[in-house]
């Protein structure tokens, strides 16, 4: 039996014990009036009869119930029924009812949706005299968007076009610190060397074949100062070398790449998108230096004799100013090619060093020492940096070689040394797309 139970506390029906009303007690005198009628209805019945006296002790004895049936209520709870031939004073007693079992509250129902309702930014005030049409604004933009064509998918089939390419590379590159500084070098350059060249160039102006120093100095070729204008693209060649063989192997060194392979698996066109954006900026750079030293060039020579340009020197300014830049950007690129083979900084740059400057000068050490193998100095006229040398030159160059008594070997003239470059940035980059193509990334 549980503590309620015991407790008196027991509920049946929603109705606990102790808040039903109590009984009044029975006197002696009810007691011995229904013992009386008890033993009256035996005798009437036939069946044997007990004292009065017993009947009494049993009456006033308390009753024991036998416990409730699950979902029902206790026979305690229950009100006693009357016996027969009971008096009406023990009728008379009110039956107490079990309370009425309170509902649930109604649950509250959601308010209803209104649709379309417009937006209370949307809404205007209209004029008085304004018609149905004028008060619908809401009405007639959704109209308009509903009317709007669809708009055409930028990447078509999910493929990376070589202009996504382009542009991807253009935020890389230009989201890297060492592209500005690589770029300040090289618009720094020009200026300085054409101011040192053009020194030069004053200096020999004013002294005589034996270095005695004249009254009045000799006039100076036009050709000399364009010269200076570009005198420095072979040292600028290697700055933008450098900003070439870093445009790839920065992302090899930093794992980047695989990102980049990712987003378009098409490994060609990503190399051709590198070599497009550092061909551009490499252009623009050295075009900006060039421009810097024609205007420094220009001031400084105002007062100087100098001799205007004859016969063909005349393509001498077109090639000092955008050869020299084109020059400038096809190193880079050849520089991109040799980043793609070496896949690593500090080899792309050492070979890149070993190209442009360790190679030709052991060319031409050989070339004066060993003076049978002449064909040594064509070699060494098809290296890069002496193409670069030529070409901005203009061939001017050339007839000072001549002079030197070294026509015995072939020597590219200033078109064919531009043709040089161009091959050199085509196996470089084929070599370096094949090996990215083929080389896993480690």
């Amino acid at each position: 039996m549980s503590a309620a139970r015991r407790r008196g506390r027991h509920t049946a029906g929603g109705v606990r014990r102790d808040s039903l009303p109590p009984e009044p007690p029975s006197s002696p005198s009810d007691i011995g009036v229904a013992a009386t009628a008890v033993a009256g209805a035996a005798d009437t019945t036939g069946v044997p009869s007990r004292p009065a006296d017993a009947v009494v002790d049993a009456a006033s004895r308390p009753v024991a119930t036998a416990a409730p049936r699950s979902g029902t209520a206790s026979a305690q709870q229950r009100p006693a029924e009357p016996a027969p031939g009971a008096t009406s004073e023990y009728l008379s007693q009110p039956i107490v009812q079990n309370p009425p079992i309170v509902q649930n509250p109604p649950v509250a129902q959601n308010p209803p949706i209104v649709q379309n309702q417009p937006n209370v930014h949307d809404r205007q005030t209209a004029p008085p005299d304004a018609g149905p049409a004028d008060q619908s604004r809401p009405q007639r933009l959704r109209r308009a968007n509903r009317r709007r064509p669809a708009v055409r998918a930028k990447v078509p089939n999910g493929r990376v076009s070589i202009w996504g390419s382009i542009r991807a590379e253009f935020v890389k590159t230009l989201g890297l610190r060492s592209t500005y500084w690589l770029m300040a070098l090289t618009v720094v350059f020009y200026p300085m060397g054409a101011a040192l060249s053009a020194w030069s160039v004053w200096f020999t102006s004013t002294i005589d074949d034996n270095g005695n120093r004249l009254a009045t100095p000799k006039p100076i070729p036009a050709a000399d100062l364009w010269m200076a204008v570009s005198g420095m693209t072979s040292t600028v060649a290697l700055i933008v070398g450098i900003f070439g063989v870093m445009a790839i192997t920065s992302e090899y060194s930093t794992k980047s790449i695989q990102a980049t392979f990712v987003a378009n698996p098409r490994r060609a066109d990503v190399i051709e998108a590198k070599s497009f954006v550092v061909g551009v900026l490499s252009f623009a750079a050295s075009l900006i230096g060039l421009m810097i030293s024609w205007g420094m060039l220009a001031a400084v020579s105002n007062g100087w004799n100098v001799t205007p340009l004859s016969g063909d020197q005349w393509r001498l300014p077109w090639i000092s100013l955008f050869g020299a830049a084109l020059a400038a950007a096809l190193a880079a690129k050849i520089a991109l090619g040799v980043g793609a083979i070496c896949r690593a900084t500090p080899g792309g740059i050492f070979a890149l060093v070993g190209l442009l400057m360790i190679a030709p000068s052991i060319l031409n050490i050989v070339a004066v020492m060993a003076t049978r193998f002449a064909w040594i100095n064509t070699v060494a006229a098809f290296m890069p940096s002496a193409a670069i040398d030529t070409f901005v030159r203009g061939g001017y160059q050339m007839s000072m070689v001549l002079s030197t008594g070294g026509a015995d070997h072939f020597m590219p003239n200033w078109w064919q040394s531009f043709l040089i470059l161009v091959g050199w940035w085509i196996v470089s980059e084929g070599i370096g797309t094949l090996a990215v193509k083929r080389a896993d990334i480690r």
